[in-house]
């Protein structure tokens, strides 16, 4: 009995496509611990269009966390073309395509986008700057983080966020009535007559002495 062949092969996976919608911290994650767990020498990207700058941001990081990486670049064209149900050409488009490999040996045929491994005393400075900038970052979130919950306790509710009509220290404001936390004295509240001074005038009349008998 044969075996299944199936319909598309496999991609590799050291072979990774960045795309729009690729996170670079992702990509780096990723390439990096099938580096070190499958021991591999040799990492291909590829990217199309405005992927690229992803591309490119995501090898000068691994360039830096691996040491003795060599890079070697291949820009392209890809065209994308619009058929009709004729199968006839109704637009086309090009696109730029770069392909960079980062191999752990030292090529044999270079091209002219050949780069050559990091220096490590260069390579250690710059992990450097970038341990620094990480933790600042981490450090301002977590800073901005302490000031939001300390917003939220502050006026009792959990993540600093104020419920409709909230008008601080004067209390709630809600869309049918009006309840005031301070300024109550002898106004009452709307609907409730004859709480406040003033609002009944058989009270006021007995409180004044006028026809108490």
């Amino acid at each position: 009995m044969s075996n299944p062949t199936p319909d598309k092969q496999k991609k590799p996976e050291n072979d990774i496509r960045i795309g729009m919608n690729s996170r670079v911290r992702n990509v780096i994650r990723y390439a990096s611990n099938i580096m070190k767990e499958k021991n591999l020498k040799e990492l291909k990207f590829s990217a199309v269009g405005g992927s690229i700058g992803r591309l490119l941001d995501t090898v000068e990081v691994l360039k830096v966390l691996i040491p003795g990486l060599y890079q070697q670049n291949k820009i392209t064209s890809v065209a994308y073309q619009t058929l009709d149900s004729g199968n006839n050409v109704l637009n086309q488009k090009l696109y730029p395509k770069m392909e960079i490999v980062l191999t752990t040996e030292e090529p044999k045929n270079k091209n002219e986008g050949y780069q050559e491994k990091l220096n490590e005393e260069d390579r250690k400075k710059i992990e450097k700057i970038m341990n620094e900038r990480r933790e600042e970052r981490e450090k301002n979130r977590g800073g901005r983080r302490r000031a939001g919950n300390r917003g939220g306790r502050r006026f009792g509710f959990r993540g600093g966020r104020r419920p409709f009509g909230f008008r601080g220290r004067r209390g709630f404001r809600g869309r049918r009535g009006n309840f005031r936390a301070r300024g109550n004295r002898g106004r009452g509240t709307r609907g409730n007559a004859g709480r406040g001074r003033g609002n009944n005038r058989r009270g006021g009349a007995m409180s004044r002495g006028r026809g108490g008998k």
